[in-house]
């Protein structure tokens, strides 16, 4: 499960998340969509602990992510848009070796 209570980020006087409120059932299929600048970066860096939140609590399957960094990364895997180390793996691919590498095994149904 990831939650997010009353999540923000701001830098300075510029919102980049403000009172983010968000729970994602196990099992359950989540997609951020939005314009550049609604924060969506800013979310998953937040409950990766990449970066430190203004406000707000997020946990990963019960483990505050501030305070429990490794046990919350344990339960994830981070893939960014742009991976360019392998281009000549398809983007199933790379998500198998980068889930692999993060200790997570990806279905071979594809």
């Amino acid at each position: 499960m990831l939650e997010a209570c009353e999540l923000s980020k701001s830098y300075g006087s510029n919102p980049a998340l403000d009172a983010l409120n968000l729970k994602i059932e196990p099992g359950e299929i989540f997609c951020l969509l939005g314009a550049n600048g609604a924060g969506k970066t800013t979310t998953i860096h937040l409950f990766l602990n990449f970066i430190a939140a203004s406000s707000g609590s997020a946990r990963i399957g019960g483990y505050d992510v501030c305070k429990e960094t490794d046990q919350a990364r344990r339960l994830v895997a981070y893939l960014p848009e742009q991976v360019a180390l392998y281009p000549r793996l398809t983007g199933i691919e790379n998500l198998d070796y980068f889930s692999r590498l993060s200790g997570h095994s990806y279905p071979k149904n594809y």
